[in-house]
């Protein structure tokens, strides 16, 4: 068997293999509370500071905040990289050129300082100035409905800075696909979401719609055998009713899971079956 030192290795050669293996995987079977997905390419940052650079913008290209402690840390994160670019710091990184995707879960509770006035003005505490021009550039966001204050802050403050500077014209938003998550008991935050004028704006910018939503209509349709792929005639493909209402008007296509199984879905909650799923895209 073949073998040599790593460190043998032409030097761009190894910082190839090393910005292959440091793109995290999130399809682990460990919960991400047991196994952090970006845990050995934050071991690799560590090796000196060329594999720093190498290896931050694969740990950026996807970003995952399932917790209200992981958006603090990263707003930390993005504070320090603004230090760094005032003292024009080797470490400096900017994180906006990098991010591709943003995914924010289910929070239990407020960010703390966070507090918005129907999805309006910040009241208190939060300074989102770090985090909207990285949330905002990226050409993909995930939220769930429990965390549209986040989003609708990011997005306010966006639109008042553009106000301060005196930039008349629209704001440009980068995000062209949407995930939501959640459920039908959060869909009202969402109706009041859409009724401001800077969600409405950033609505009207997507082209690309995904819906993660559990809904009593949603398990109506899976019980009436609609939704399986056991018969592609039979495929469910109506847009949910949180879309419908919303002012999506640049909206093209839409997806959503439908179940492979031939059980209905609501039988395989109640006995906790797995169910393997599709993603499916259908036009508007």
């Amino acid at each position: 068997q073949l073998s040599f030192p790593f460190g043998d290795l032409p030097v761009e050669l190894a910082l190839l293999i090393l910005k292959h293996a440091a793109q995290p995987s999130f399809s682990q079977t460990e919960s991400y509370k047991s196994k952090n997905p970006y845990s050995f390419a934050l071991a690799l940052c560590l090796v000196s500071k060329e594999v720093r650079k190498t290896v931050l913008p694969e740990i950026l290209r996807t970003v995952l905040l399932p917790r209200s402690h992981n958006v603090t840390a990263f707003m930390d994160s993005l504070r320090m990289q603004q230090a760094y670019a005032q003292q024009d710091h080797e470490f400096k990184f900017d994180y906006t050129k990098y991010v591709r995707r943003m995914w924010m879960g289910q929070f239990r509770g407020s960010l703390p300082g966070l507090s918005l006035d129907e999805f309006g003005p910040l009241q208190s505490g939060l300074d989102l100035t770090p985090l909207a021009p990285v949330l905002l550039a990226a050409p993909f966001i995930a939220v769930d409905f429990e965390n549209l204050g986040l989003l609708s802050g990011c997005l306010f403050h966006a639109q008042k800075s553009r106000a301060d500077k005196h930039e008349g014209s629209p704001a440009l938003y980068s995000p062209k696909t949407l995930m939501v998550t959640g459920s039908e008991s959060m869909t009202r935050q969402w109706s009041s979401y859409t009724k401001t004028v800077h969600g409405a704006a950033f609505l009207a910018s997507i082209s690309h719609v995904i819906s993660i939503i559990h809904t009593i209509s949603d398990r109506t349709s899976h019980a009436r055998g609609s939704c399986h792929r056991s018969n592609a005639s039979k495929i469910y493909y109506k847009p949910p009713d949180w879309m419908t209402g919303a002012p999506l008007s640049s909206l093209q296509t839409f997806s959503l899971p439908i179940p492979h199984s031939a059980y209905p879905l609501v039988e395989c909650e109640l006995s906790g079956k797995d169910v393997e799923v599709e993603l499916l895209t259908f036009s508007v």
